[in-house]
Protein backbone atom coordinates (compact mmCIF):
# COMPACT_ATOMS: atom_id res chain seq x y z
CA UNK A 1 0.00 0.00 0.00
CA UNK A 2 1.41 3.62 -1.05
CA UNK A 3 2.39 5.76 2.18
CA UNK A 4 0.66 8.72 1.17
CA UNK A 5 -2.45 7.46 1.22
CA UNK A 6 -3.63 5.65 3.98
CA UNK A 7 -1.43 6.36 6.81
CA UNK A 8 -2.36 5.62 10.63
CA UNK A 9 -3.10 8.32 12.82
CA UNK A 10 -0.61 9.36 15.13
CA UNK A 11 -0.80 12.12 17.54
CA UNK A 12 2.51 13.56 19.49
CA UNK A 13 0.42 16.02 21.71
CA UNK A 14 -1.56 13.60 23.84
CA UNK A 15 -0.48 13.71 27.28
CA UNK A 16 0.00 17.90 27.13
CA UNK A 17 -4.33 18.22 25.74
CA UNK A 18 -4.96 15.67 28.54
CA UNK A 19 -3.45 17.87 30.95
CA UNK A 20 -5.56 20.61 29.63
CA UNK A 21 -8.52 18.95 30.23
CA UNK A 22 -7.96 17.92 33.06
CA UNK A 23 -7.34 21.46 34.85
CA UNK A 24 -10.87 22.41 33.74
CA UNK A 25 -12.79 23.52 36.68
CA UNK A 26 -16.12 24.31 35.30
CA UNK A 27 -16.65 21.30 32.79
CA UNK A 28 -20.64 22.41 31.85
CA UNK A 29 -18.68 25.75 30.88
CA UNK A 30 -15.94 24.68 28.99
CA UNK A 31 -18.32 22.57 27.02
CA UNK A 32 -20.64 25.58 25.82
CA UNK A 33 -17.17 27.52 25.40
CA UNK A 34 -15.42 24.91 23.02
CA UNK A 35 -18.73 23.73 21.41
CA UNK A 36 -19.42 27.32 20.32
CA UNK A 37 -15.52 27.37 19.08
CA UNK A 38 -15.71 23.94 17.29
CA UNK A 39 -19.41 24.91 15.28
CA UNK A 40 -17.96 28.45 14.58
CA UNK A 41 -14.70 26.63 12.95
CA UNK A 42 -16.24 25.01 10.33
CA UNK A 43 -14.16 21.95 10.73
CA UNK A 44 -17.13 19.66 11.05
CA UNK A 45 -19.79 21.20 9.02
CA UNK A 46 -22.04 21.24 11.65
CA UNK A 47 -25.24 22.62 11.63
CA UNK A 48 -26.35 23.73 15.22
CA UNK A 49 -24.18 24.90 18.08
CA UNK A 50 -25.78 22.18 20.05
CA UNK A 51 -24.11 20.00 17.73
CA UNK A 52 -20.31 21.08 18.64
CA UNK A 53 -21.24 20.57 22.14
CA UNK A 54 -22.00 16.98 21.61
CA UNK A 55 -18.27 16.68 20.11
CA UNK A 56 -16.81 18.93 22.92
CA UNK A 57 -18.10 16.69 24.89
CA UNK A 58 -16.48 13.97 22.91
CA UNK A 59 -13.07 15.77 22.95
CA UNK A 60 -13.24 16.02 26.98
CA UNK A 61 -14.34 11.73 27.08
CA UNK A 62 -11.17 11.00 25.08
CA UNK A 63 -9.47 14.00 25.95
CA UNK A 64 -8.44 15.12 22.44
CA UNK A 65 -8.46 18.58 20.52
CA UNK A 66 -10.62 19.39 17.98
CA UNK A 67 -8.44 18.94 15.10
CA UNK A 68 -7.28 16.10 17.13
CA UNK A 69 -10.69 14.64 16.60
CA UNK A 70 -11.33 15.49 13.15
CA UNK A 71 -7.91 13.58 11.88
CA UNK A 72 -10.01 10.55 13.98
CA UNK A 73 -13.69 11.54 12.95
CA UNK A 74 -16.22 12.73 10.46
CA UNK A 75 -19.41 14.28 11.14
CA UNK A 76 -22.34 12.50 9.23
CA UNK A 77 -25.85 12.76 9.36
CA UNK A 78 -25.73 13.58 13.18
CA UNK A 79 -22.76 10.62 13.84
CA UNK A 80 -19.44 10.91 14.64
CA UNK A 81 -18.27 8.20 11.82
CA UNK A 82 -14.56 6.96 12.14
CA UNK A 83 -12.47 7.48 9.17
CA UNK A 84 -10.61 4.52 7.51
CA UNK A 85 -7.01 5.22 8.23
CA UNK A 86 -7.92 6.23 11.92
CA UNK A 87 -9.31 3.08 12.05
CA UNK A 88 -6.54 1.00 10.55
CA UNK A 89 -4.01 2.78 13.40
CA UNK A 90 -6.60 1.34 16.10
CA UNK A 91 -6.16 -2.12 14.45
CA UNK A 92 -2.57 -1.99 14.15
CA UNK A 93 -2.11 -0.70 17.67
CA UNK A 94 -4.26 -3.63 18.68
CA UNK A 95 -1.84 -6.38 17.13
CA UNK A 96 -3.45 -6.52 14.14
CA UNK A 97 -1.74 -6.75 10.39
CA UNK A 98 -2.58 -6.62 6.78
CA UNK A 99 -1.49 -7.92 3.98
CA UNK A 100 -2.48 -6.40 0.88
CA UNK A 101 -2.64 -8.73 -2.03
CA UNK A 102 -4.20 -6.20 -4.83
CA UNK A 103 -4.82 -2.84 -5.07
CA UNK A 104 -6.39 -1.39 -8.20
CA UNK A 105 -8.97 0.74 -9.51
CA UNK A 106 -11.32 -1.96 -9.64
CA UNK A 107 -10.93 -4.16 -6.95
CA UNK A 108 -8.87 -4.43 -3.67
CA UNK A 109 -8.12 -7.52 -1.81
CA UNK A 110 -6.42 -7.87 1.84
CA UNK A 111 -6.04 -10.88 4.56
CA UNK A 112 -6.89 -9.14 7.81
CA UNK A 113 -5.32 -11.07 10.44
CA UNK A 114 -5.18 -10.85 14.52
CA UNK A 115 -4.14 -13.20 16.68
CA UNK A 116 -5.73 -16.96 15.64
CA UNK A 117 -7.97 -15.31 13.10
CA UNK A 118 -7.77 -14.20 9.51
CA UNK A 119 -10.02 -13.38 6.98
CA UNK A 120 -9.78 -12.64 3.20
CA UNK A 121 -11.42 -9.27 2.50
CA UNK A 122 -12.46 -8.70 -1.25
CA UNK A 123 -13.81 -4.79 -2.33
CA UNK A 124 -15.03 -4.80 -5.94
CA UNK A 125 -15.71 -1.96 -7.44
CA UNK A 126 -18.35 -4.15 -9.97
CA UNK A 127 -19.98 -4.87 -6.30
CA UNK A 128 -20.75 -1.31 -5.01
CA UNK A 129 -21.61 -0.27 -8.42
CA UNK A 130 -23.92 -3.28 -8.73
CA UNK A 131 -25.89 -2.58 -4.64
CA UNK A 132 -26.05 0.91 -5.86
CA UNK A 133 -23.67 2.58 -3.24
CA UNK A 134 -20.83 3.69 -5.44
CA UNK A 135 -23.63 5.48 -7.08
CA UNK A 136 -25.45 8.53 -6.86
CA UNK A 137 -29.21 9.71 -6.69
CA UNK A 138 -28.74 10.56 -11.10
CA UNK A 139 -27.29 6.53 -11.39
CA UNK A 140 -23.99 7.83 -12.23
CA UNK A 141 -20.53 7.14 -9.97
CA UNK A 142 -20.26 9.64 -7.03
CA UNK A 143 -17.69 12.09 -7.73
CA UNK A 144 -15.00 10.48 -4.54
CA UNK A 145 -15.89 6.67 -6.43
CA UNK A 146 -14.87 8.55 -10.07
CA UNK A 147 -11.69 10.46 -8.72
CA UNK A 148 -10.59 7.79 -5.78
CA UNK A 149 -11.97 4.12 -6.68
CA UNK A 150 -8.98 2.63 -5.60
CA UNK A 151 -8.35 4.70 -1.72
CA UNK A 152 -12.41 4.32 -1.62
CA UNK A 153 -12.30 0.33 -2.18
CA UNK A 154 -9.37 0.06 -0.13
CA UNK A 155 -11.56 2.43 2.77
CA UNK A 156 -14.29 -0.22 2.41
CA UNK A 157 -11.82 -3.08 2.95
CA UNK A 158 -10.49 -1.67 6.28
CA UNK A 159 -14.10 -1.24 7.59
CA UNK A 160 -14.99 -4.69 6.64
CA UNK A 161 -11.92 -6.57 7.89
CA UNK A 162 -11.49 -4.69 10.84
CA UNK A 163 -14.97 -5.10 12.06
CA UNK A 164 -15.14 -8.35 10.92
CA UNK A 165 -12.07 -9.53 12.60
CA UNK A 166 -11.23 -6.67 15.41
CA UNK A 167 -14.65 -5.56 16.22
CA UNK A 168 -13.57 -3.81 19.43
CA UNK A 169 -11.92 -1.34 17.36
CA UNK A 170 -15.04 0.02 16.24
CA UNK A 171 -17.87 -1.09 18.69
CA UNK A 172 -20.25 1.49 19.27
CA UNK A 173 -18.63 3.60 16.04
CA UNK A 174 -19.72 3.73 12.46
CA UNK A 175 -17.34 3.99 9.34
CA UNK A 176 -17.65 6.73 7.19
CA UNK A 177 -18.13 4.41 4.66
CA UNK A 178 -21.15 3.04 6.40
CA UNK A 179 -22.77 5.66 7.07
CA UNK A 180 -21.99 7.40 3.36
CA UNK A 181 -24.09 4.43 1.88
CA UNK A 182 -27.00 4.21 4.83
CA UNK A 183 -30.17 6.23 3.45
CA UNK A 184 -31.23 8.99 5.87
CA UNK A 185 -34.55 7.96 6.65
CA UNK A 186 -33.51 5.95 10.05
CA UNK A 187 -31.85 9.12 11.22
CA UNK A 188 -35.63 10.55 11.42
CA UNK A 189 -36.74 8.02 13.58
CA UNK A 190 -34.06 8.31 15.68
CA UNK A 191 -34.29 11.77 16.01
CA UNK A 192 -37.59 10.88 17.68
CA UNK A 193 -36.47 8.54 20.50
CA UNK A 194 -35.96 9.59 24.18
CA UNK A 195 -33.29 9.44 26.24
CA UNK A 196 -34.83 6.27 27.76
CA UNK A 197 -35.73 4.40 24.62
CA UNK A 198 -32.15 5.40 23.17
CA UNK A 199 -29.86 4.37 26.12
CA UNK A 200 -30.68 0.66 27.31
CA UNK A 201 -30.99 -0.21 31.01
CA UNK A 202 -27.63 -1.93 30.91
CA UNK A 203 -25.93 0.63 29.83
CA UNK A 204 -27.34 3.60 31.78
CA UNK A 205 -24.97 3.41 34.31
CA UNK A 206 -22.01 4.14 31.85
CA UNK A 207 -24.05 6.86 30.68
CA UNK A 208 -23.88 8.47 34.10
CA UNK A 209 -20.27 8.09 34.05
CA UNK A 210 -19.45 9.33 31.10
CA UNK A 211 -22.33 12.63 31.74
CA UNK A 212 -20.16 12.86 35.08
CA UNK A 213 -17.14 12.70 33.12
CA UNK A 214 -17.87 15.68 31.49
CA UNK A 215 -19.42 17.92 34.18
CA UNK A 216 -23.00 17.47 32.74
CA UNK A 217 -23.80 15.34 35.88
CA UNK A 218 -22.39 15.85 39.36
CA UNK A 219 -20.96 12.85 41.11
CA UNK A 220 -24.06 12.90 43.11
CA UNK A 221 -26.82 12.40 40.35
CA UNK A 222 -27.93 9.77 38.54
CA UNK A 223 -29.54 8.92 35.63
CA UNK A 224 -33.34 9.94 37.02
CA UNK A 225 -31.41 13.69 37.66
CA UNK A 226 -30.91 14.39 34.00
CA UNK A 227 -32.69 17.24 33.14
CA UNK A 228 -35.21 17.74 30.09
CA UNK A 229 -33.40 20.35 28.39
CA UNK A 230 -30.31 18.02 28.31
CA UNK A 231 -32.36 15.14 27.26
CA UNK A 232 -33.81 16.49 24.76
CA UNK A 233 -30.45 17.62 23.34
CA UNK A 234 -28.80 13.99 23.98
CA UNK A 235 -31.61 12.76 22.23
CA UNK A 236 -31.29 14.99 18.93
CA UNK A 237 -27.91 14.20 18.20
CA UNK A 238 -27.12 11.07 19.90
CA UNK A 239 -24.22 9.32 17.94
CA UNK A 240 -21.14 10.95 19.63
CA UNK A 241 -22.66 10.57 23.19
CA UNK A 242 -24.05 6.69 22.98
CA UNK A 243 -20.10 6.25 21.13
CA UNK A 244 -18.72 7.42 24.37
CA UNK A 245 -20.97 5.24 26.76
CA UNK A 246 -19.84 2.05 24.28
CA UNK A 247 -15.99 3.63 24.68
CA UNK A 248 -16.58 3.39 28.54
CA UNK A 249 -17.84 0.12 28.72
CA UNK A 250 -14.80 -1.25 26.92
CA UNK A 251 -12.32 0.10 28.94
Amino acid sequence: MESNELTPVVTNHELAVAGVYDRISDPMSAIKTLGLAIFKSGIFGLDKPEQGEILAMQCMVEKKSPLELARTYHFIQGQLAIRSDALLAKFHQAGGSVDWTERTDEKVTAIFRKGTASAAIVADLKEYVGNGTALGKDGKLKDNWKKWPRRMLTARAVSEGVRLIAPECCFGTYTVEELDATPSKPQTRANTLTIDELVPEAKRDAAVEVLRQTGLLTPEQGWADISSDLAETLAKKPGAFLAAVDQHLSL
